[in-house]
């Protein structure tokens, strides 16, 4: 097609030189847009092979270069002159359609939007009908020697006939570029950053040629004074020149751009082996030139990010939207990117094929990484259902048994209370003493369980409160160093109260500590608790140490908890835990 084009591109020069009645400065610019549409498509189809829009760019210049007779104004006589501008003026009715599916398919070589197949088949409608009109009424005729050459076709002589339907075929033009240019301007606003990128330039040149074609067609039929007619389209048509000499220009610069995303890959290959899993999906999308580039990496379950996070796949996923690195039965990873990266397959198959690798031990990654997502997730749910069961049995102590005690004190109280005026033996009131005692004591202990299990004023005053009983109750010297505390989440807030709980009952039991200092606060979205006793140290988690179940507690909302406790200069435990804000659904109050 190309060397067809530039066949017919000489002979368009040798017309011109020959019986041309124009300048030298219009021919070579009416040869030099035709010239611009044949060296671009040649190169585009040489950059990508297996797209279509190098083929249509040579073949809008292929057709440009048959239909330039026609706009030669040749001053001679014969058929040799007739046949080449009869076949110009007839080829011209397609100059508007093909060049708007020209557009209308860039960067692709297809039309993928409706509006835009709507569009290009309207085109090829319209310029049929203009086919006809050229056969039935012809051009206008002009006078002098141009006047059978330049006016070939024409079954019906009426010049009134004649002007009305090239005015009524200049407006149809302009209306056609218009909705040409409304649908390229739409797709450019819903375009992604990639795309839009690659649209920028040439969206720009094609909708100021398409308005200055319009503008020229309607300006040819209106009846202007000449003087200004002709300042007007020269400056008009000196404008639409270089917007059309643009638009090819353009187009091939958009893609030598894509072109040169493949460069990048050699620096893929340079820094992927030593590439950490988690800056992957960044030098990916660096090397496609696509900033909204994803990776989805097949899991148990469905699929996840390279953090591990789960990530929901479309149901019916766009195929230029997605890419699929290895087989599809056992994907390695799936790629979610910009439709552009289609149209460049050489790339995106270099670029999948460098990274498989790598992309294969970001999966196992993933993979480990949602797993422990899942473990840290049962942990915390077991942890959750562990805390909602203490209040449950807390509740049912204060309620159920601890009521039914105080009771049965009462009832004893009363029995002594009957028995005031009789006379009993000594061992009956001695018994009857003990027993008091004995419930009395049951009920202390009761009470203490309780608090135990899961405090009351946890759940409704909150953590502060709730360190201040715990402190209260302690024996030897324990000093509190709690600021303000704001209501955190419930599960974090009962983990810090049994953090402080078992590190005061150790330092009791086993340290032999005389000074306890207890500390709480928040900074930096996170709860700090610090416990520190003078005592003698040499607290070692084992495996069957109440340390290490508090460590597993704590590591099961997300934090960590450690312990310093060097021999005979006491014990540092400290618990780093996320102060997740409120948001929890409310406890259910305990009876106080």
């Amino acid at each position: 097609m190309f060397a067809a084009g530039t066949a017919l591109v000489l002979c368009d020069a040798w017309l011109a030189a020959r019986w041309g009645t124009h300048g030298a400065v219009f021919y070579t610019k009416e040869l030099a847009q035709v010239m611009g549409w044949l060296v671009a498509g040649e190169l585009v189809a040489r950059l990508r092979p297996r797209s279509r829009m190098g083929a249509l760019m040579t073949g809008l210049g292929l057709l440009l270069a048959a239909a330039a007779p026609a706009s030669f104004a040749l001053a001679g006589t014969g058929l040799a002159l007739r046949l080449p501008v009869a076949a110009g003026l007839l080829l011209t009715a397609l100059q508007l359609p093909l060049g708007a599916h020209v557009f209308l398919a860039y960067p692709s070589g297809e039309v993928h939007d409706r509006e835009g197949r709507a569009v290009a088949r309207a085109g090829y409608v319209f310029g049929a009908l203009c086919a006809l009109v050229l056969v039935v009424f012809g051009p206008a005729r002009p006078a002098g020697r141009c006047r059978d050459v330049c006016a070939p076709l024409s079954l019906v002589d009426d010049p009134g006939a004649a002007r009305t339907a090239a005015q009524a075929l200049a407006a149809g033009t302009a209306a056609l570029v218009l909705v040409g240019a409304s649908v390229i301007m739409r797709r450019f606003r819903r375009a992604g950053g990639r795309e839009r990128r690659l649209l920028a330039f040439p969206t720009a040149a094609m909708i100021t040629a398409a308005v200055l074609w319009a503008t020229l067609n309607l300006l040819s039929t209106a009846e202007l004074p000449p003087a200004g007619a002709t300042g007007v389209d020269s400056t008009l048509a000196a404008a639409q020149f270089t917007s059309l000499l643009a638009v090819p220009a353009a187009f091939f610069l958009g893609l030598l751009r894509e072109r040169l995303y493949e460069a990048r890959v050699s620096d893929l290959v340079r820094v992927i082996a030593v590439m950490p899993a988690g800056r992957l999906e960044a030098a990916l999308a660096a090397a496609l030139g696509d900033p909204q580039l994803r990776v989805a990496y097949p899991v148990t379950g469905g699929w996840a990010d390279g953090a591990g996070a789960p990530v929901t796949l479309p149901e019916a996923p766009d195929p230029r939207r997605l890419t699929v690195v290895g087989p599809l039965e056992r994907p390695v990873a799936v790629l979610l990117h910009d439709p552009t990266l289609r149209d460049e397959p050489r790339l995106l198959e270099a670029v999948t094929a460098t990274a498989r690798l790598a992309l294969e031990n970001a999966r196992l990654e993933a993979e480990v990484r949602a797993r422990l997502a899942e473990v840290r997730a049962s942990r915390a749910r077991l942890v959750t259902a562990a805390d909602a069961a203490r209040r449950r049995l807390e509740r049912d102590l204060h309620d159920g048994a601890q009521q039914r005690m105080l009771r049965l004190g009462d009832a004893l109280g009363a029995v002594r209370e009957s028995l005031r005026d009789t006379v009993i033996t000594a061992d009956t009131a001695r018994l009857l003493g003990q027993a008091e005692d004995e419930l009395r004591a049951a009920v202390t202990e009761l009470r203490e369980l309780a608090r135990g299990i899961h405090p009351a004023t946890l759940t409704v005053r909150g953590l502060r409160p709730a360190l201040e009983l715990l402190v209260m109750r302690c024996a030897g010297r324990t000093v509190l160093d709690v600021a303000d505390l704001p209501r955190l989440d419930p599960t974090v807030e009962a983990t810090a109260y049994f953090v402080v709980s078992e590190a005061l009952a150790n330092a009791a039991r086993h340290a032999r500590a005389e000074t306890v200092r207890v500390g709480a606060g928040v900074a930096g979205g996170r709860l700090l608790v610090r416990v520190a006793d003078d005592g003698a140290g040499g607290a070692v988690p084992g495996p069957e140490s109440g340390l290490t179940g508090l460590a597993d507690r704590v590591a099961a909302v997300g934090g960590t908890l450690t312990v310093h406790s060097p021999p005979g200069k006491g014990t540092v435990l400290t618990a780093d835990l996320p102060a997740a804000p409120p948001g929890a659904a409310p406890l259910d109050p305990p009876c106080e």
